[in-house]
């Protein structure tokens, strides 16, 4: 998982609130493109690590949480890159 990755989804990690966002405003906030947010935001969905609320609205998963704090191994969660 690369730098860019994780800010992405440290940007859905509050713990104290369920945060919802969009990838266009999380590509904001990171100075990254919202295609490649959009991609990235797919692929940890695919793996787990956040969900899909609605069309272009994500929050993190428990399994994300998890990833952030340590808890899941890094070799469970391989994802492709774009």
């Amino acid at each position: 998982m690369s730098r860019e990755d994780f800010r992405i989804l440290e940007a859905l990690a509050d713990p104290g609130i369920l945060v919802v966002q969009s990838p266009a405003i999380i590509a904001y906030n990171l100075d990254m493109t919202r295609p490649h947010v959009s991609n990235r935001l797919s692929a940890f969905t695919e793996h787990g690590l956040v969900k899909k609320i609605e069309n272009g609205r994500y929050q993190m998963s428990d399994r994300g949480h998890a990833y952030l704090e340590g808890e899941l191994d890094a070799n469970d969660v391989e994802l492709n890159q774009e």
